[in-house]
């Protein structure tokens, strides 16, 4: 091997025994095994995980793709525990579409090819368990976490056992792991128990159960009565501070116990996790499969903050990342802008500059902030709190885009994480000065928001704005494009089946779609995703928090109406959408809908409106 070649591959953590001899390793303190191709970069976790483990002064490496021949021999058995994720996604959501259907690409793998098991999380800690005998094996992940506790499974349509038990894991790390992590290896490496950790699941056995732990329903009586799941959402919901109480759960015999969660991170804690080595590339035994696709729309992105205060029903985020916003710091990100701008790969072009929610970016209210559970109103429906700061730190996230968009060597700084347009205003009504700046510099031709829907029933029972407070965004964005001279377009996502979307919701949609003469190619198949409120909507018919009863969209036939009256100009949805309209008795909209297809063409003007999706239903977590 060439010593250059030898030099790049010594610039990741290692992923073969080869790497080891490289660094002149020989032995590893923790093995990450993950279902995804190694990438590392910064919205990888588990490159993530690895990085922060090996700036503790932990020897570290990456056992990724496990199904490649050989992989489970590709490493040593660590000293202290095996780390497995399923990936950056859920495994089921990477291998299916909402419709059931097999997908025929992995994006998180080597040149797209699938392969990753269902389930991933369990046939890995089985791989583990046997490659390496007698090694704690800790699950944690976007897979492992929401499924912490009993839960509905979409893809069976049945209730599912904790995956802790169901793997046969030591523990389960849920929430982002990167201080469980340190604090596993501590005490591994100190011969300390993992009992009592926060932000863990462990099984117990009920004489071990803390006094003041809260009892939820088990699974043998979800089993029973799928309607309990309102009260372990309820129970979840409550217990989800650092001054919660455990909660815990009877599996037959056997109980599992999730500890409460950790405070949210400080600031140099989150910058810490970024102010890493990551070579932004994946590694180089990937390059003869061209790579990992999934880096590409990442690769040149910077992360400015964790955490999401939306709530939206059905979005995970906030049960895995926090409603707490944990932002770095502007010198943190402003390192980071310098490290890609002198990357020889970067062309002068930063991707986004943002998080789950850009322009949530510094916010935040002193209850969440001190950890509480802050349960007596929601953040932003049916109206933005007053207690957030939301004009002071808008400009905080102003500064910091003026700062990046400065530096010598970006050309452009693009915003493409989605904004969330009903905290653009102020205290009055006014359009925050950020959103000027937003148009004129930092959107590249389109800006994505996510009204999800126009129906008041449908937005509701999404934990949504009313589509009123979209209108009156959507026309003072076209006027600040006009003014500006900015040909640019706002790119709407949409889903489809939601529960409380009904026919006639889904007709009122339509006429707002065809109003504008719109279309998108793809809309977002709901997802029943564990944890959620919407999961709670889709298994017994009710909202947890109203208490309302909700139409629930179940039948394939039912979701692909919904889905043409969306993608009303694709030629597919023809006889589909005449179907809706015929059965729903709105025959009057029959004209207006053939003479939109006749007209053709897409209507754009300056500040124009596109309405589309996400690629696919991959974004369903967030």
């Amino acid at each position: 091997m060439s010593t250059a070649r030898a030099a790049e591959r010594r610039a990741f953590l290692p992923r073969t025994r080869r790497d080891l001899e490289e660094r002149g390793w020989d032995a590893l303190d923790v093995v990450l095994v993950t279902g995804d191709g190694y990438v590392d970069h910064p919205s990888f976790g588990a490159a993530v995980i690895g990085r922060v483990l090996e700036a503790a002064g932990w020897r570290v490496g990456i056992l990724d793709v496990p199904e490649e021949p050989g992989a489970w021999e590709r490493l040593p058995a660590p000293r202290l525990f095996v780390g497995v994720t399923a990936g950056t996604i859920d495994s089921m959501v990477t291998n299916y579409t909402a419709a059931r259907h097999k997908r025929q690409r992995d994006v998180y793998r080597p040149g797209g090819r699938v392969g990753r098991p269902n389930r991933a999380t369990i046939a890995y800690t089985a791989g583990a368990r046997h490659a390496f005998p007698g090694v704690p094996v800790v699950v944690g992940g976007l897979e492992a976490g929401p499924r912490r506790l009993a839960h509905y499974d979409y893809w069976s349509d049945s209730w599912r056992r904790s995956i802790l038990v169901d793997a046969k894991a030591d523990l389960l790390v849920w929430g982002m792991g990167e201080r469980a992590a340190l604090e596993i290896a501590r005490r591994l490496d100190a011969g300390e128990s993992l009992r009592g950790l926060r932000g863990t699941c462990e099984v117990v056995r009920e004489e071990d159960l803390p006094a003041d732990a809260r009892r939820v329903p088990s699974y043998e009586a979800l089993v029973a009565d799928g309607d309990l799941a309102a009260d372990l959402f309820h129970a979840v919901r409550e217990e989800n501070s650092p001054s919660s109480r455990a909660l815990a759960q009877a599996h037959g015999a056997r109980w599992v116990l999730q500890h409460p969660p950790l405070a949210p991170a400080s600031q140099a804690e989150v910058d810490s996790f970024y102010d890493l080595p990551y070579q932004r590339a994946a590694h180089p035994d990937h390059q003869a499969a061209g790579g990992v696709p999934a880096l590409e729309t990442v690769r040149w992105s910077v992360n400015t903050h964790r955490g999401c205060m939306a709530d939206c029903s059905f979005c995970s985020i906030t049960f895995h990342q926090g409603r707490s916003i944990q932002s770095r710091s502007e010198a943190s990100i402003l390192r980071e802008v310098r490290d890609l701008v002198g990357h020889a790969d970067f062309r002068g072009t930063i991707t986004d500059v943002g998080g789950p929610t850009a322009n949530m970016y510094g916010l935040g209210c002193k209850r969440l902030e001190a950890g509480e559970a802050c349960l007596d109103r929601d953040c932003l429906t049916p109206d933005v709190c007053p207690a957030l700061r939301i004009d002071k730190e808008s400009e905080g996230y102003r500064r910091l885009l003026a700062q990046v968009r400065d530096n010598a060597g970006v050309k452009h700084a693009f915003v493409s994480s989605g904004i969330r347009y009903d905290m653009l205003r102020d205290k009055r009504g006014a359009l925050l000065p950020l959103h000027r700046d937003l148009v004129e510099h930092h959107t590249s031709g389109r800006m994505k928001l996510a009204p999800e829907h126009a129906a008041p029933a449908a937005l509701r029972a999404m934990n949504k704005p009313g589509f009123e407070v979209y209108e009156d965004y959507e026309r003072d964005y076209k006027q600040d494009c006009a003014e500006l001279g900015r040909d640019q377009h706002l790119v709407n996502y949409f889903i489809v089946g939601h529960p409380g979307t009904d026919l006639a919701s889904a007709i009122e949609l339509f006429e707002q779609l065809l109003a504008r003469n719109y279309s998108p190619e793809q809309v977002q198949e709901f997802l029943p995703l564990p944890m959620t409120r919407a999961c709670v909507q889709y298994t017994t018919g009710h909202d947890p928090l109203t208490g309302d009863a909700l139409h629930v969209p179940r039948g394939e036939h039912e979701r692909r109406l919904q889905k043409a009256l969306v993608r009303w100009k694709a030629p597919e949805s023809k006889k589909l959408v005449e179907e809706a309209l015929t059965a729903a008795g709105r025959e009057d909209l029959l004209g207006k809908w053939r003479h939109a297809l006749g007209r053709g063409g897409k209507a754009r003007g300056k500040g124009g409106t596109t309405y589309s999706a996400p690629l696919d239903d991959l974004d369903a977590q967030g």
